[in-house]
């Protein structure tokens, strides 16, 4: 009998314990949510309101109305990023994995580029755009981009690669395959779960970059964060229309999330098990 009581207390112990972690967890995205509906006089109570009686969907006009057309810069810049990243990071990591190409040096010089402040490249990038005529392009923005993300699409799917056992690549080639057709065929399906992952990382860190499209764009390439951060009135930050610009900004990261989850739940296990 005491042990079923201790067992007992130990799981609502431990489902308090995870309630309290999914409230605190999810308790930004509701405050984030209901500061984008609440009237503006609600805004600044003492103490806060944590419901509101009047939601208003005027922000969510305005974020429309102000921020589409950076909204579908973010997305194409972020896309365009992603899809670069993990076509150079797996022609580059199967390189890498299967031919050691470089040694060890080179796959670590090129994860040292992740360690590198972005900041202190700006300028060189500032001035190379300007050289090129990329200021306030898409492309313009693109390209520093493939800073943040390629190392780490290079790194994380060298180690995907080097879970495929070469046995199944060599009896692919047996049974007559090329090399591209033992890429194709054997080693991309596999792993398949890796690649979504780290597209997934890629697109976010891309999607939430701040610094480069702040410097490197002006009104034609502006994307969602730097669109956020200017909106403001004499009166200080526009709380309203920024928590509905921020909520719209969340939409595609959760859609993804959302949409591959059970690739992600794979990809984030692939090579734990042996």
């Amino acid at each position: 009998m005491e042990s079923r009581t201790r067992a007992v207390i130990k799981k609502s112990l431990l489902a308090v314990a995870m309630i309290l972690v999914v409230v605190v967890t999810l308790f930004p995205f509701y405050w984030l949510l209901l500061t984008s509906v609440q009237p503006k006089e609600d805004l600044m109570n003492s103490p806060p309101k944590f419901a509101t009686e009047h939601p208003t969907i005027e922000p969510y006009k305005y974020a429309f109305r102000e921020a589409l057309k950076e909204f579908m810069n973010s997305l194409a810049i972020a896309f365009f990023a992603t899809v670069v990243a993990v076509l150079f990071g797996a022609t580059s990591a199967y390189g890498f994995a299967r031919y050691r190409i470089g040694g060890n040096s080179l796959p670590f010089w090129i994860l040292s580029l992740k360690f590198f402040p972005p900041v202190v490249a700006i300028v060189p990038f500032f001035l190379m755009m300007k050289t090129l005529r990329l200021i306030d392009t898409r492309l313009g923005v693109i390209i520093p981009h493939l800073i943040l993300t390629v190392p780490f699409a290079v790194w994380m799917i060298k180690g995907f690669i080097q879970e495929v056992p070469r046995e199944l690549e060599e009896a692919a080639m047996i049974d007559g395959c090329s090399q591209l057709d033992v890429i194709r065929i054997v080693t991309l399906p596999l792993i398949a779960p890796g690649l979504v992952v780290t597209a997934l990382f890629c697109f976010i860190w891309s999607w939430n970059d701040f610094m480069f499209a702040l410097i490197l764009t002006r009104n034609q390439a502006m994307t969602i964060p730097v669109a956020i951060a200017g909106m403001r009135d004499p009166h200080g930050l526009m709380w309203n229309e920024v928590s509905a610009t921020a909520a719209l900004g969340t939409l595609p990261i959760v859609a993804l999330a959302i949409l591959l989850q059970k690739y992600l739940v794979r990809g984030l296990s692939l090579g734990s098990l042996k």
